[in-house]
């Protein structure tokens, strides 16, 4: 009996170690279940979360969006206030507690907005860690 328990204590621990995902593989995981769990998610009015997705070969969450009613309007999505848009994502992924692991870990950030009437693609950025910097907010940075 003891050899059968010294015998398959190795093969266990060999079954554990393969079982262990990378943090890529962690982020696609996460990526695929929040998809399943939460999307489509309405965010306000305008605003529909349609999926996150991880890409391992870029290291990037893409957020894909759509957008109804007043913001799928070409005067509303403009360059002024696409860059506005831009920069409020922006300070989100610099603040934001829940992606510090993701920020830490050097991840890249995009987000897709399509109109729901042409399906086009109305905002597209994406943030790299150069971006977003060290993944400490700013009101933190000393």
């Amino acid at each position: 009996m003891k050899k059968k328990t010294i015998l398959l204590l190795p093969a266990l621990w060999g079954l554990m170690a393969a079982c262990q995902e990378n943090f890529d593989e962690r982020c696609a995981r996460e990526a695929r279940e929040y998809t399943e769990k939460q999307c489509p998610r309405r965010m306000d009015i305008c605003t529909i979360m349609d999926s996150l997705t991880y890409d391992e070969a870029t290291h990037t969450l893409n957020y894909y969006y759509t957008l109804e009613g007043e913001l799928d309007t070409d005067s509303m999505m403009n360059k002024e206030n696409c860059g506005k848009i831009e920069d409020l994502l922006r300070k989100n992924i610099i603040n934001s507690v829940e992606l510090k692991t993701y920020k830490e870990n050097g991840i890249n950030f995009a987000y897709c907005y399509h109109s729901k009437t042409t399906g086009k693609a109305r905002l597209q950025v994406r943030f790299t860690p150069e971006d977003y910097g060290n993944g400490i907010p700013a009101n933190d940075k000393k």
